[in-house]
C-alpha cells in the first residue's frame, strides 16, 4: 500500500504501562462494568469449540497434507534505520499453490517477551483449524518489537504505526502472495499491543478490515488526542471495521475497554465485546484463542483472492 499516517501533531513519548494502574486516564468517568457477554450488532462467527492447540502438522507426519511452517525473518524499516524482526507462520499449501492469502497482524504486550503470540500456540490452533476446515488459510505475522517505538511512542510520524504502515505491510505485501486489499488485512493486540491495533486500524480503515483488541491497556494509555483509540473512534471509516474488544473480570484493563464497548455502542457502532473470567495474563488469552482467530477470519470465505 502506499498510504502513509495521516498528518497529525507531532507524536508524544507515551509512559510505558503498569501492572497495576488505580484509576484509568480516559475522557469520561468509568461505568460499571458488566457481568456478562454483551454483543452489540449480529457479528457470526465459526463455532470454535473443538478448535486446540497442537504441533504444526508437516508433510512428514502426514504425507496428504502439505507442509506448513513458522519462519523468523526481518524487514528494513525507514522510521528506525535497521532491520526489524518478525515471525510469520505460512499455512499449508502455500509452497504447492499460486493462491493468494489474507494476513492478520499480531502484536504481542509489554513487557512481556515479543515472541509471546507464538508461545501462546497462534498457529499451532490456527494450523489445526485450517487442516481440519473449520477456518480457511491465512497467514500471520507477528512483529518482534521489544522496546523503542512500540513503548515510547503514541502514533503518527516516527511511530510504530509509521513503521507498520510505511514499511512492515508493503514488505509482506511484496515479499508473499496476500490478498493485498483491507478485506484482506486485519490487526490484533494483547495489552499495549491491543491499543497499537486499535490505533492504527481506527486511523487507517482504508488498509485494515478487521481489528481486535484483547484485554487492551487503555487506561494507562497517555496518548495525546490525535492518537487516542477514545478520540479516534469517530473517524470517518471506523464504522465499517469489524471490531472485537475483551478482557478479564479480574482483569485491570477491563476498565478501559469497557469504557469504549460502551463509547462504540452509544456511537452505533457494531462491534462485539465480551468479559472472559480470567486476569490479565497469557492464560487468559491463550484460552479464547481458537475465539479471537474464528472472529478475524470469520470474513475470510473464500479464502484468498484469485
Amino acid at each position: 500500500p502506499t498510504s502513509s499516517p495521516t498528518p497529525t501533531p507531532p507524536p508524544t513519548e507515551t509512559p510505558a504501562p503498569t501492572e497495576a494502574p488505580t484509576e484509568p486516564l480516559s475522557p469520561e468517568a468509568t461505568p460499571v462494568l458488566s457481568e456478562t457477554l454483551a454483543m452489540t450488532g449480529t457479528l457470526e462467527t465459526p463455532d470454535v469449540g473443538s478448535i486446540e492447540a497442537t504441533t504444526l502438522i508437516t508433510a512428514t507426519e502426514t504425507p496428504n497434507v502439505p507442509a506448513s511452517r513458522i519462519e523468523e525473518h526481518s524487514y528494513a524499516s525507514s522510521v528506525t534505520g535497521v532491520e526489524e524482526r518478525y515471525l510469520i507462520y505460512l499455512p499449508p499449501a502455500y509452497d504447492a499453490s499460486e493462491q493468494r492469502y489474507p494476513v492478520l497482524y499480531l502484536f504481542h504486550g509489554w513487557p512481556i517477551a515479543s515472541s509471546n503470540w507464538d508461545l501462546m500456540g497462534a498457529d499451532e490452533v490456527a494450523n489445526q483449524a485450517i487442516i481440519t476446515g473449520q477456518l480457511p488459510p491465512f497467514i500471520i505475522v507477528m512483529p518482534l518489537s521489544t522496546e523503542g517505538l512500540f513503548v515510547w511512542t503514541s502514533g503518527g510520524a516516527s511511530s510504530f504505526e509509521a513503521q507498520v504502515i510505511n514499511d512492515l505491510v508493503p514488505h509482506i505485501d511484496a515479499t508473499y502472495r496476500t490478498w493485498a486489499t483491507r478485506e484482506g488485512r486485519a490487526l490484533g493486540g494483547i495489552s499495549r499491543g491491543g491499543v497499537w491495533s486499535l490505533e492504527i486500524a481506527f486511523m487507517h480503515p482504508d488498509l485494515f478490515g478487521v481489528v481486535a483488541a484483547h484485554s487492551p491497556a487503555l487506561s494507562v494509555n497517555l496518548a495525546p488526542p490525535a492518537y487516542d483509540p477514545f478520540y479516534l473512534r469517530t473517524r470517518p471509516g471506523v464504522e465499517t471495521l469489524r471490531i472485537y474488544l475483551d478482557a478479564g473480570d479480574q482483569d485491570w484493563a477491563i476498565r478501559g475497554t469497557e469504557q469504549l464497548h460502551l463509547k462504540l455502542e452509544e456511537q452505533g457502532i457494531v462491534h462485539t465485546y465480551v468479559v472472559h473470567e480470567g486476569r490479565h495474563h497469557s492464560s487468559l488469552w491463550s484460552a479464547h484463542m481458537g475465539e479471537y482467530l474464528a472472529f478475524h477470519a470469520g470474513g475470510w470465505w473464500p479464502a484468498a483472492a484469485e
